[in-house]
């Protein structure tokens, strides 16, 4: 990598960690949401409050042509994100937050790394390491979380979460750079709609106030944020390498459980969370 392209893929790692802690306080706030109001209710608000920030974001960064790859993809990985937070919003309302998050994040960061290894990428001994740190990481948060109760339907859902989300980062690392935010905006085209009508005919539609609509304000502007900032890494830098960094947002979902919710997971929980780091940063190095 020349010396100019080398700034660029620092800048798209700098997005990649930014991305992280939006989705990291974002899945928070949203599954505390999930806990007082209906789950469809919770996604249509939270998708709809976050469009202002995408407004903004859309006339900051320059877009000079968007191809039909580029919609294609973008509507694509709006699908699965939605899947993906559908699913993890509920399981985090279901499950502890501290083992749900992390199970989610390392298949996230794996499904990418397994893609670029089937379509050719032949990662070094550093990064094999870590792809078998975070499959050990996995596996050892799953053994914590049975111990502290949790079924195997959460832990299969979270391990759903984790793939749909890894799917949304292939489709998004697909989007040319050209296109600004235009595939963002795609992908909430595609799935607002679907979610205000699905929230509409289950009776969830519910206008919310107080502490539930701060809550859904700011789930929505986190994750849109998140978004933003994840497009603008995939776009510029490497998918596995970005796809991890972001990935990492369980971290922040755990310190953000741990800090508000008082949840105090076991060693176990905490030995699962460090291999996910440990081998997020071996990926990323």
């Amino acid at each position: 990598m020349g010396p100019a392209s080398y700034p660029a893929r620092l800048m798209s790692q700098l997005f990649a960690v930014v991305s992280s802690a939006f989705y990291g306080f974002a899945d928070l706030s949203g599954g505390l949401a999930t806990r007082r109001m209906a789950l469809w209710g919770v996604m249509a608000w939270s998708q709809t409050l976050g469009l202002g920030l995408l407004a903004v974001g859309v006339v900051v960064v320059v877009t000079d042509v968007v191809a039909v790859s580029d919609v294609a993809y973008g509507a694509l990985g709006g699908v699965f994100g939605v899947i993906g937070l559908a699913i993890l919003y509920s399981t985090l309302a279901a499950g502890t937050m501290s083992v749900v998050a992390p199970i989610t994040g390392a298949i996230a960061a794996v499904v990418p790394v397994a893609v670029d290894l089937i379509t050719g990428s032949r990662p070094g001994p550093r990064a094999l390491t870590g792809i078998g740190m975070a499959l050990v990481a996995v596996l050892v948060i799953g053994m914590a979380g049975r111990a502290h109760g949790l079924s195997k339907a959460i832990l299969g859902r979270a391990f759903l979460a984790g793939v749909s989300f890894g799917v949304f980062f292939i489709a998004f690392s697909q989007t040319s750079e050209e296109s600004g935010l235009w595939p963002l905006v795609v992908a909430r085209l595609a799935t607002i709609p679907v979610l205000a009508l699905i929230a509409v005919v289950t009776g969830t539609m519910v206008r919310p106030r107080g502490r539930d609509l701060r809550l859904l304000v700011i789930a929505g502007n986190l994750d849109m944020g998140a978004n933003v900032f994840l497009s603008l890494a995939l776009q510029r830098g490497p998918l596995a390498v970005n796809a991890v960094l972001v990935s990492l947002y369980p971290a922040f979902t755990v310190l953000a459980a741990v800090v508000v919710l008082k949840e105090r997971p076991v060693r176990m929980q905490w030995l699962g969370i460090a291999l996910a780091v440990i081998s997020a940063a071996l990926l990323a190095l």
